[in-house]
């Protein structure tokens, strides 16, 4: 993954911009440093073509809130920008992309971080006294 200071070069650039880990992706609501796909299966698509993910994406399609799918922007001078390693689409078998879907959601996903699990640790109270915020 290329880092903010690659892309820049300014040293103060340095972890201001970073996509979440790819552990426990079975348990994030959506994908991408921006929230754009809200299924595993679409984001794992986009990094096998990026360039034909990226020219015909659309947010009501991906599943995104009306209210979060602003007007997008031109995509082409981005794709002038993408890593060399991610120009060539990767082909896979249905079989193949199962396979990596499933590892990806399952082979990756630490049990404790089911959120079952995480609920657990949400403190009753704080020491402020300020009102605890409700998860669902």
């Amino acid at each position: 993954m290329r880092t903010s200071v690659q892309i820049t070069g300014d040293p103060n650039d340095r972890y201001k911009f970073r996509t979440s880990p790819i552990r426990n992706l079975a348990v994030q609501p959506t994908f991408m440093h921006n929230g754009a796909f809200t299924r595993l299966e679409d984001a794992v698509r986009h990094h096998l073509d990026v360039f034909i993910s990226a020219r015909t994406y659309n947010p009501t399609v991906a599943g995104v809130d009306s209210d979060l799918a602003g007007p997008m922007g031109p995509i082409e001078s981005v794709l002038t920008r993408v890593d060399d390693m991610l120009g060539a689409p990767t082909n896979l078998r249905d079989d193949e992309f199962r396979q990596l879907v499933d590892f990806v959601r399952k082979g990756l996903l630490d049990e404790r971080a089911k959120p079952a699990n995480l609920r657990k640790l949400i403190p009753r109270s704080v020491p402020s006294g300020f009102p605890m915020l409700r998860f669902e």
